[in-house]
Parts: structure tokens; sequence; C-alpha cells
């Protein structure tokens, strides 16, 4: 038996919806936060440039400031951290399902080298939010030797 609804109009976006939400429902371990190989997931960053450094924001609600631990080693910068899950083993029927749990991690790119003792972290309203200041030009001088070039010899005589 075949029943047709009439008058229901779906287009192709809405089909799209309730298709990822079907998929959300059976794989619940897998939300919309992207995992990789290693099983973590990751939460979404954003990175800028200015003129002073590079600003990392990743958003991560629900954690303890003291759950997370950022290391930067050479030209990365990685975030790490366990957000706990809250359903504690009860029994739920999801209608949707985007809300990561577990351990997550982010590397980001130093496109430039940055003065880890000046850099900051800040945990505020769910966002952690990086700063890395530009490593401060230097001027090297050369030093002058004390003994007499060679050319320098030759000229003289």
């Amino acid at each position: 038996m075949v029943i047709v609804r009439r008058g229901v109009h779906r287009s192709p976006e809405r089909v799209q919806e309730e298709m990822e939400r079907v998929f959300r429902a059976l794989m619940p371990d897998r939300p919309r936060a992207v995992a990789n190989p290693a099983g973590l997931w990751r939460p979404p960053v954003e990175v800028y440039e200015t003129l002073d450094g590079l600003t990392v924001t990743v958003e991560v609600a629900g954690m303890d400031e003291q759950a997370l631990n950022v290391v930067v080693e050479h030209d990365v910068l990685s975030i790490r951290g366990n957000r706990p899950d809250t359903r504690n083993g009860s029994r739920r029927v999801y209608r949707e399902a985007a809300i990561a749990y577990g351990d997550f991690g982010v590397d980001v790119y130093l496109p430039f080298p940055v003065d880890t003792d000046e850099a900051s972290a800040a945990y505020n309203n769910g966002f952690l939010r990086i700063v890395l200041p530009r490593v401060a030009a230097r001027t090297i001088v050369p030093r002058l030797s004390s003994q007499p070039d060679v050319g320098e010899g030759r000229n003289a005589q």
C-alpha cells in the first residue's frame, strides 16, 4: 500500500535537512562537528591576522577553563580538551543531535613567528580567544674585527 500526502511540497533543501537529521539520529557519536582520524572532534574555529599578530577563537561552550590545554610548538598551535557528556547514560530519543562531547582537538598552522612569552588566552561565554603577537623584528649589527682586512694591508704598502 502506498500512502501519498497531498498538499505538502518538499523543497530539495528541506529533504536534505531531513536526511541530515536522520543520519545524525542514527550516528549520535558523529555530530555536526567534524571528527578526525584520531577520534577527536573539531570545534568551530576562527583564525585571523592583524598587524600585531594572530588571533584564534574557538567555540567550546560548556567547558571548565582548567580542562583546556593550549600549546605552541614550533609553528603549530594545538588546542585540546574534553567536553563532558551531560547525558549520564540515560535513555533518550533525540530529534536532533548536533552537540559533540568528549575529546576534541584543533591544530592551527602559525604563518609567522610568534612571541609565546607575550601570548594571552581567555575563556569567556563559551569562546576561547588566543592572541599570539608577532615576534618583534631585531636589528643585527655586525661586529668589527680587530685584525686588519687582507685587502687593506695591500693598499697600505
